[in-house]
């Protein structure tokens, strides 16, 4: 039979196990709420919502600040997903308003949380490019597209460190591939806007010799 120190031990231990659990388990409910908040942002975002978006993301960082003391260091590792959501949600918004983005000082998050948001981010910035073709606005098209190349040459360096920032270098294939699509896409508008405006100065040569 155990002795009763042994045994208080023991139940030391299952109470300690217990709040853990308790916790980790406060923590994936919340954090699925701080990346519906993150998605919502985007879709904001994305609709030009911007008031919108400002509210939902103050409400996700918000969010996040007070899960972050909870879980403190120890459980703090089923905060990467939603820390990856909250970057991404910043930056785009960033980007839509033209402002700076924000840095890892500003977004107090973990580095590696930080550079796969930074990434996720591009994919956001593709749907901004094609937005912004569809309704002709070509040179704020062409400017996004110039920010999407800057953030991958600034990042892809950081593939060699994939053995401990996971999925890193799966992230910044791609990414590549996105850029290679958006930049297909641009140089075809691009050729197709000139050919509109030739034939357009062709058809107005033509009416001024009729005249």
């Amino acid at each position: 039979m155990l002795p009763p120190n042994i045994k208080s031990s023991l139940n030391i231990i299952n109470e300690e196990f217990k709040n853990v659990e308790n916790r980790r388990e406060h923590l994936i409910k919340e954090s699925r709420e701080l990346i519906k908040l993150c998605s919502q942002t985007i879709i904001d975002i994305h609709q030009n919502n911007t008031d919108e978006s400002k509210i939902k993301l103050n409400k996700a960082k918000e969010l996040y600040f007070s899960l972050q003391n909870f879980a403190k260091q120890d459980l703090s590792r089923y905060l990467s997903n939603s820390e990856q959501e909250l970057v991404e949600a910043s930056i785009i918004l960033s980007i839509a308003e033209d402002r700076p983005i924000p840095s890892l000082e500003e977004m107090k998050v973990s580095s590696q949380s930080y550079l796969l948001g930074f990434l996720d981010s591009i994919g956001e910035i593709k749907r901004m490019v094609y937005d912004k073709i569809r309704i002709g606005d070509y040179q704020k098209a062409e400017n996004l597209f110039a920010q999407m190349q800057e953030i991958y040459n600034a990042l892809y360096h950081f593939a060699v460190y994939d053995n401990f920032v996971s999925g890193i270098r799966k992230k910044l294939d791609v990414c590549r591939i996105l850029i290679e699509n958006t930049r297909e896409l641009i140089t075809e508008e691009s050729r197709r806007t000139l050919l509109i405006g030739y034939l357009e100065k062709i058809s107005n040569n033509n009416r001024s010799e009729i005249h």
